[in-house]
């Protein structure tokens, strides 16, 4: 017996089935099959039984297919346990197949995908065949038939007949063939099943089965009970209706007089719903026994008369009234506003409606991948709003599980040219940091090693060989790690080189074990090249891949459910290959294109899980929930148009029943329209980010907002349309009489700062910090000038909020050198005076620069070095010409200031006094440096060293005159210092030096401004840009008042003793 159920309401349907699954079955222990076409149908299901029955157990949710496929094997039962003609083995069979034609005339069509080197193209043409043969074994039998008996079946069908027939030939067990002899089974004695089938069915919200589905079902209902149930979103006759374009168009060019009795019926249902209209029409062909309970939906709103309209197949009626809010259409400039608005949206909701929760609320979106970190960086910071419990599901798992990324871009390697960013991005990983030992201590450790070793790219030099280079080992992985073992073995006397190596700064103590980690995953990095190469069986490559997930990934019970996941997949992957009977070699590259695909697939794990719930705007989750929201409904976003084949012999040949992504969408989008219950929310980007001009949203909801302006005309459109400005500051916001709100007091104090023309921000440090633990009342001479030289503010980030900004690990360059910029070749040249003055060869120095890769390769390198020569020479006579002194050892400083002590020892010191010189020019910050230990040194007054301080560059010579109170301006130094260790001090020692200056010279505050400006914005390289900058004094919060005295307390005693020496 075949008994129909039909309802607008699923919770009505789910009563009446818990009533059936209540009367029990002969056998207590009987399962119970209820077929659904989605996993998150069941776990709604599953949820509506056990509240009605208090349990919900022994009951199994398949798959329409799989039902079917377990039809056949109960009544033929030497069908196989698995479907070989299903598209996951199908594509391996066609694949092989493929490989081993020829260059027939026939495949003449597709010869250039048939090419022995076109691995992946091949395979793709196998994957879309095996979708289309999959299509044509359900909804088009007959050409199968044809084909397996040689005719032709459509013109056009002749590679695609022969291919077919080649895999009948060696697989005949086929759908078509299936249901033939399923149907001559079936006309025995119906009083005795066949093990393995059901005692009753039920098949609850299928929006359509195929032709070829629905026979099998109606066959089956000799044998037992089948219960179906289906959403009709009305209860009148409606199988007849038609949109009104099809009608003029059926009545323009029809001369049959019923074609002008053709009728629309509802505007909406007539355009939205052909996909059920022909899916009704197939089941009343059964002429099954049929239950009604159509309900009314009660109120008098926009969404409840658009219900009941559909449900009464009746034209829009005009309504009356103030602003209803149960259908809402809110356009935004981004996919980000969209979430901030829906959060604000869903506050207001709670509010309105005391009954409403946050479970009670369903956004769905047609790409769920883009909105996913959307959603997650909105509602898990909601800062000063109300936190809203949310879940996600239908995320594509690649996305989802950070171990599918690192899995994947290990398989990216072997291919790749080992540039030192792919390398640190896994070594990122914490699973991989984990399995060698390491940690962010220790990477941050790793990035200035590989620096040191100058490593960019390439395994090793015969790598390069690849790639049409020399086979030249600098820059290269094996060659920098062979630098970095020997520097952590010889002794840091040796010889900066060794049998021609270069010895860089290494591991030192217990930073060995960092170094003999990153050695361990080199090695086994390298060692994949190897293993992961060649052409080998599919169930090879699945061994492999699990033996590389042991090497490289901690197991943990963090890692042990998303590790799970990947070796899951590749059994998944080696079983598809071996129940296809595949028995070829391919790449790694089509491997890991495989995994890709089965990792593409969305989980609906969390769905429902309590919480709003996020999920994929897909088809079968037509499921009731008081408030629906659609986001992301943008122009061409919905209704999805998947690309059409031009070998898609179907898409030329449209017959009834057919199904179609599109009409899929068009009904997922009327039954969406039907099964919220007091709210149904839309959202779109609907204003340009550029221009802000205006953009469509998707047909559909054009056609929505159609019908509703029929009904509440278009001012009553515009009363519920809302067009949210760019930012969620926006003053329009917060207006006492307007439409648009946020809860947000933040971006209410942000929007009053706009509306009064104001451009301020929270400082990060509102007040001085306390100071630090323990207290002491002692200065460090060399942190005193590290203060000064690096930057107050990187000074205060790292001493009191422990961020070391300037170490956030930025990934080295992966190319080798091509030009030297300018500080790195002032650096060079300034070692190269050092070595000189030492009596080291300046041919040396560039044989160890040559090694480590630090200039560009070849002549280029040789002329550029030859540069630095000429300058670093001329600085070396100068140096050497005596009117320096000779050096002098380090001297020791302790002072007391004002009841501080001032400690530490002072370097650069030659017999006549400081010498400070520079390969390039001399910088604010090294004037300060020197005029700080300059102060030092007049307080020391020590015997056998003059009490000066001298500068040299090659364009400048200059001198510090000894100041009468040098302990004044050291007091002051110090004292500014402290400060800076409990607020962010207002100075930087480039744009205070440009500040002063001008100052100085005109006592022109604007000009003098100006100047700082340039340095602090403008000026390569702008000072204002630097990382502690921008998080503790960005914009003009630097160059305040503040800013003034400091910058003239520092730098004008420092420049009243500056001296030029001509």
């Amino acid at each position: 017996m075949l008994r129909l159920y039909q309802s607008n309401r699923l919770e009505i349907l789910s009563l009446r089935l818990s009533t059936l699954l209540a009367e029990p079955m002969i056998s207590p222990l009987e399962e119970e099959v209820l077929v659904v076409q989605h996993p998150g149908m069941a776990r709604w299901l599953s949820l509506e039984i056990a509240e009605k029955l208090g349990i919900c157990a022994n009951i199994r949710f398949p798959m329409p297919a799989s039902f079917v496929w377990e039809v056949f094997r109960a009544f033929l039962p030497d069908v196989s346990e698995f479907n070989r003609f299903e598209p996951s083995l199908l594509r391996w069979r066609i694949f092989q197949l493929l490989d081993e034609i020829g260059q027939e005339p026939v495949f003449a069509p597709v010869s250039h995908y048939l090419r022995k080197e076109s691995e992946k193209r091949r395979f793709q043409l196998a994957d879309r065949l095996a979708g289309l043969f999959d299509r044509y074994l359900v909804y088009r039998p007959d050409w199968i038939r044809k084909w397996d008996k040689g005719e032709s079946a459509v013109a056009g069908d002749e590679w695609q007949a022969e291919i077919w027939r080649r895999l009948a030939v060696d697989d005949a067990v086929h759908w078509v063939h299936l249901q033939e002899s399923l149907f001559q089974a079936m006309s025995g004695d119906a009083a005795n099943p066949p093990r393995g089938l059901p005692a009753r069915l039920f098949l609850f919200g299928v929006p359509t089965l195929s032709p070829g589905y629905l026979e099998i079902i109606r066959q089956l209902s000799h044998w037992m009970d089948i219960h179906l149930f289906l959403l009709n979103p009305c209860e009148a006759h409606w199988l007849e209706i038609m949109p009104e374009g099809e009608k003029v168009r059926r009545e323009l060019m029809s001369s049959d007089i019923e074609d002008l009795y053709l009728e629309v019926g509802n505007p909406l249902l007539a355009s939205l719903g052909r996909q059920g209209r022909d899916f009704f029409s197939a089941i009343n062909d059964f002429d099954p026994g049929s239950e009604e309970w159509f309900d009314d939906a009660g109120g008098d709103g926009c969404l409840a008369g658009l219900q009941r309209e559909i449900l009464h197949l009746e034209q829009p009626e005009t309504i009356e009234g103030e602003r209803d809010h149960s259908v809402a259409f809110h356009r935004c400039h981004s996919p980000m506003r969209e979430i901030e608005v829906l959060y604000d949206q869903l506050l207001a909701m709670f509010e309105e409606m005391p009954d409403l929760t946050p479970a009670d609320i369903l956004v769905m979106t047609p790409d769920i991948d883009t909105y996913a970190p959307l959603i997650e960086a909105r509602f898990s910071e909601p800062g000063d709003c109300p936190a809203i419990p949310y879940r996600i599901s239908d995320r594509t798992q690649g996305l989802e599980n950070p171990y599918v990324t690192a899995f994947l871009d290990l398989l990216s390697v072997p291919a790749s040219r080992y540039g030192v960013d792919e390398v640190l991005r896994l070594l990122e990983f914490p699973a991989i940091q984990q399995r060698f030992g390491l940690d962010e201590a220790g990477l941050e450790r790793i990035v200035d090693w590989i620096e040191q070793a100058v490593i960019r790219w390439g395994r090793d030099a015969e790598s390069k060989l690849e790639f049409d280079l020399p086979a030249d080992p600098r820059n290269t992985w094996r060659f920098g790690l062979e630098q970095l073992v020997l520097g952590y073995a010889m002794s840091p006397n040796d010889e900066a080189l060794w049998q021609g190596i270069p010895l860089p700064e290494s591991a030192e103590g217990s930073e060995s074990v960092w170094l003999s980690g990153l050695l361990g995953f080199c090695r086994f990095l390298f060692e994949l090249e190897d293993r992961l190469s060649g052409m080998v069986s599919v169930a090879i490559w699945c061994d492999r891949l699990q033996r590389m997930l042991d090497r490289f990934f901690a197991a943990d019970e963090n890692a042990e459910q998303p590790l799970q996941l990947v070796r899951d997949t590749l059994v998944r992957l080696g079983e598809e290959a071996e129940e296809a009977g595949f028995q070829g070699q391919v790449s790694l590259s089509l491997i890991r294109q495989q995994l890709e695909l089965l990792f593409s697939h969305g989980s609906s794990r969390g769905f429902l899980g309590g919480g709003v719930n996020f999920c994929a705007f897909t088809p079968m989750r037509s499921l009731p929930f008081k408030v629906i929201c659609l986001i992301g409904m943008n122009d061409g976003a919905f209704p999805r148009e998947p690309p059409t084949l031009d070998f898609d012999l179907m898409a030329k040949q449209f017959r009834f029943g057919d199904r179609s992504r599109r009409a899929d969408d068009r009904y997922l989008f009327l039954e969406t329209l039907i099964s919220a219950r007091e709210r149904l929310y839309i959202s779109y980007v609907g204003r340009s980010l550029k221009d802000n001009s205006a953009l469509p949203p998707s047909v559909l909801v054009e056609e929505l907002r159609d019908y509703m302006a029929s009904q509440v005309g278009e001012s009553g459109l515009d009363r519920m349309t809302f067009t949210h400005p760019l930012q969620p500051f926006s003053p329009n916001y917060f207006q006492p009489e307007g439409h648009l709100f946020s809860y947000s007091s933040r971006m209410q104090e942000a929007a009053q700062l706009v509306g009064r023309g104001e451009k301020q921000r929270q400082p990060l440090v509102a007040a001085p910090l306390p100071k630090m633990e323990p207290v002491t009342d002692s200065v460090d001479l060399h942190l005193l000038r590290r203060f000064y030289s690096a930057g107050p503010a990187r000074a205060f980030a790292a001493q009191r909020l422990n961020l070391r900004l300037e170490t956030a690990r930025d990934i080295p360059d992966a190319r080798e050198t091509f030009e030297m910029e300018k500080f790195t070749a002032e650096a060079v040249e300034r070692e190269l005076v050092e070595r000189l003055l030492s009596g080291e060869s300046a041919e040396s120095f560039y044989q160890l620069l040559d090694l480590r890769g630090e200039l560009p390769h070849g002549k280029p390198g040789r002329r550029h070095y030859q540069q630095l020569c000429g300058s670093a020479q001329l600085m070396v006579e100068r140096l050497n010409a005596g009117a320096f002194g000779e050096e002098m050892p380090p001297l020791d400083v302790d002072l007391i200031l004002d009841g501080l002590r001032l400690s530490g020892r002072l370097n650069g010191l030659r017999s006549t006094g400081l010498l400070e010189y520079s390969a390039g020019k001399i910088y604010p910050h090294q004037r300060l440096d020197l005029w700080i230990r300059f102060l030092a040194l007049n307080l020391i007054r020590p015997e056998g060293v003059a009490w000066e301080a001298i500068w040299l560059s090659p364009d400048e010579e200059g001198r510090f005159i000894a100041p009468e109170n040098p302990e004044t301006h050291l007091q002051q130094l110090v004292a500014f210092y402290r400060q800076g260790l409990l607020t962010p001090l207002h100075f930087y020692a480039g744009t205070s030096w440009s500040y002063a200056e001008k100052w100085r010279a005109t006592e022109d505050r604007p000009a003098a401004l100006y100047q700082a400006r340039k340095r602090w914005f403008n000026d390569p390289p702008a000072h204002g840009s630097k990382p502690h900058h921008r998080l503790l004094m960005p914009g003009e919060e630097m160059l305040d008042e503040a800013f003034h005295e400091i910058s003239l307390a520092v730098f004008l005693p420092l420049m009243d003793h500056m001296e030029l020496v001509e």
